[in-house]
């Protein structure tokens, strides 16, 4: 059987990022459409050489089908678990009132092990199913000082009236030493606290009762001296394994998010070269907008400011037609050229320009957007071509994500722990650690990965940067939005087009820094390309981001559902002095046709 749980335990970790056991229906409604002539059992428990409470039943089954080609045979569920710990159910045979085998096949679903009976053959009228089977841990130690063996002898949420029903409980010698003399039987709907006969011929008690519709069920409770029966681990508290691995999943998400701030100020601390930023007024031909942003957090509009640089430097010029709404380019021949990055901007604004050296630029074209996505990158490449930019792991995030693994690791060990020794209580700590691991597993690629960080020149040159965009913060930014703003930029009339007139050497930069947002507007289509969705331009982490954010919304969802498989409800209270009531004890399963 530990085997048997071991596969139940891969299968969780297989599935522990759905966490859930969907029930499904055992049956269609026509075929639960018979009833049971009679439903006669033999209980027979023991003690084993641990001292635990095994139990030998044979139920004797005899359908009534209908005379139609309706049902090929019964399925009868089985409980798997009780009072959080499993019991071991196994499926010795399945044979008809002869002795004779009759096909069946086992499988499980929401707590239950199902027996299908049958094969592909239809059955009408008369038909007796004999199934033979073993539990262990029968027995419970209630909470009012006595053990008992508190039982659903029949299921209660069947649809399948029976017409006679008897059941036989034989105890082993010891158990019957060990009797109380209190014992009870219930009879009727879950909940009913009508009591039954239960008759007793030493250690043999027997109840039977007639005509019970389908939902009705039948309950026994006998009670022992307190401690007969040696109850399994899972039934007593273990925080070991029912509690930490879910506060190690969750320790191991918390140490994993800080490997993420680990990551950010790493890299935010690599921007540090003197730590003093002073105000700048220009900014040198080696640095166009391309590589600026490429140094910049967060930089913006690097095509568009690029564009406008061209221009301040002569390059290139902005015009608007007089029929078309968008600006076009023209090329400056034999204009000064500042930077490599500059050529292959040109290069590519210009690939399909007229005879005329004028290029319009297309909103809708996947081809004029390749384009723009390669020069986007070359400014990237650059940065680290020339030493600006490396690639680099934050030793902090290396150590965090290294003490997440750890926790994970325990925990899972722990949590399938107390999946192989039978704890159904160990089971909803088992799927958060599995799901905790997939998350940490998915962050190790963020927090182990090397980063793209500013080496000690790249540092000078964003300080650089920053005195830049400070001058334009205190001295400049007004007038670049009076004088320099798509809308409030100079226009000079040349034949057919108007010229924009772009002098201003720290717009294009201002563009970078956010700080003038009409021209990265107007020039917006550049970029945005029949509305895909530039995924080359914002934070690279974003989309591993979000499937962070939405696998730890599955895990909460389904933490927050999850409940552990049981095929009945169960009171510790005892019932076998009076107080319970049917559908109150372990045992019951399911019944139905197929």
């Amino acid at each position: 059987m530990a085997a048997f749980r071991l596969a139940r335990a891969l299968t969780a970790v297989a599935l522990c990022a759905a966490a859930l056991l969907v029930p499904t229906s055992a049956a269609s409604a026509d075929v639960d459409d018979f009833s049971y002539a009679s439903w006669d059992a033999s209980y027979d428990i023991g003690l084993d050489s641990e001292g635990r409470a095994n139990m030998h039943v044979t139920e004797s089954l005899t359908a009534r089908f209908p005379d139609t080609d309706q049902n090929k045979g019964i399925v009868r569920g089985l409980p798997t678990t009780y009072e959080n710990a499993w019991l071991d159910v196994r499926v010795l045979s399945v044979t008809d009132e002869t002795g004779a085998p009759v096909p069946y096949d086992t499988d499980e679903d929401d707590g239950l092990l199902l027996v299908l009976t049958g094969d592909d053959d239809y059955v009408q009228g008369l038909t007796t199913y004999v199934i033979e089977y073993e539990m262990r841990d029968v027995i419970l130690a209630a909470d009012t000082g006595v053990d008992e063996f508190y039982w659903d002898l029949l299921p209660l949420d069947s649809t399948q009236p029976i017409e006679s029903f008897r059941a036989d409980i034989t105890l082993d010698d010891t158990l019957a030493e060990h009797l109380t003399g209190d014992a009870r039987c219930y009879v009727g709907y879950s909940g009913s606290t009508d009591e039954c006969p239960l008759t007793a011929d030493g250690a043999t008690f027997a109840v039977e009762a007639s005509d019970l519709s389908a939902g009705q069920g039948v309950t026994v409770a006998l009670g022992f001296d307190q401690g007969t029966a040696t109850q399994p681990s899972a039934r007593q508290p273990n925080p070991v394994t029912d509690t930490v691995p879910a506060i190690a999943a969750l320790g191991a998400l918390g140490v994993s998010v800080g490997g993420w701030f680990a990551v950010t100020a790493f890299s935010r601390s690599r921007r540090t070269a003197t730590g003093i930023v002073v105000a700048q007024y220009d900014v040198p031909d080696s640095m166009p907008p391309l590589l600026a942003a490429a140094i910049v957090p967060k930089a913006k509009d690097a095509i568009p400011a690029e564009i406008v640089h061209l221009a301040v430097r002569g390059t290139l010029r902005i015009e608007e037609g007089s029929d078309v709404e968008q600006p076009r380019l023209r090329r400056i021949p034999d204009a000064r050229i500042p930077d490599q990055l500059d050529v292959e901007a040109l290069d590519a604004l210009f690939a399909e320009a007229d005879a005329d050296g004028v290029a319009e630029l297309p909103s809708e074209s996947e081809t004029f957007a390749a384009r723009m996505k390669a020069l986007a990158q070359s400014g990237t490449d650059a940065a680290a071509s020339r030493g600006l930019t490396t690639k680099a792991r934050s030793r902090a995030a290396v150590l965090l994500q290294s003490l997440a693994i750890v926790l994970v690791l325990a925990g899972f060990g722990l949590g399938l722990w107390g999946i192989v020794a039978g704890r159904v209580t160990a089971l909803p700590a088992f799927v958060a650690i599995c799901v905790g691991a997939v998350l940490v597993l998915l962050s190790s690629f963020y927090a182990f990965a090397r980063h793209t960080v500013l080496t000690p020149e790249g540092a000078g040159q964003y300080e650089y940067l920053m005195g830049v965009k400070e001058f334009i913060r205190v001295a400049e930014a007004d007038r670049l939005q009076m004088l320099q703003s798509y809308s409030g930029a100079e226009r000079r009339q040349d034949g057919t087009a108007n010229v924009i007139v772009v002098y201003e050497r720290l717009l294009p930069y201002a563009m970078v820094f956010g700080m003038e947002d009409e021209w990265g507007a107007v020039l917006e289509h550049v970029y945005a390309f029949e509305q895909r969705g530039a995924t080359w331009i914002g934070d690279p982490a974003a989309p591993f981001m979000r499937a962070q954010l939405v696998a730890f919304a599955v895990s909460s969802q389904a933490s927050a559902t999850y409940s552990a498989p049981s095929a009945s409800s169960s009171s510790s209270a005892g019932g076998s002095f009076g107080g319970g009531f049917s559908g109150g004890g372990g045992g019951g399963g399911f019944s139905g046709g197929r």
